[in-house]
């Protein structure tokens, strides 16, 4: 329970950190990466801007050996049921709720780490569904009947 409390954890924080790298903005001190940053404002970018985060993740994951090969699979529908949800997240904001001003950007802030722990908590169901633990070994004593 710890270990994946933890591991949770990690996720999160690790997208945090490098949607801010890779988001932008004019008052960053450090350049933009090609292929990886934010280009504009618009809603498909910043779909391409949650993909880049949790793929850079993944493989950063991947590189230190901290995503078992179990973890494959559920990261793989993970990295592509997320950013597919993006649009109609913003959707839901800018024009069901109708959020403007400091309310809009305190929802899409909200967003940055609400589905990290979301995608974390999928991950962690799906790893569960389609890897179930193995049944343990137990002793055959039919033999001494």
């Amino acid at each position: 329970m710890g270990q994946r409390i933890l591991r949770s954890l990690g996720f999160v924080i690790a997208n945090i950190i490098v949607m801010i790298i890779l988001h932008g903005n004019s008052r960053q001190f450090w350049p933009k990466i090609p292929y990886l940053s934010l280009r504009n404002e618009s809603t498909a970018e910043h779909t391409r801007l949650l993909f880049n985060t949790m793929m850079v993740v993944t493989i950063g994951q991947a590189l230190i050996g901290q995503l078992p090969r179990e973890r494959w699979l559920p990261r793989g529908i993970v990295l592509a049921v997320f950013p597919a949800l993006l649009p109609a997240l913003i959707f839901l904001g800018q024009r069901v709720l109708r959020l403007q001003g400091d309310a809009g950007e305190r929802y899409n802030l909200s967003l940055v780490p609400l589905l990290p722990i979301a995608a974390s908590v999928l991950e962690e169901i799906l790893t569960a569904k389609l890897n179930p633990p193995a049944d343990e070994p137990h002793a055959d004593y039919s033999h001494l009947v």
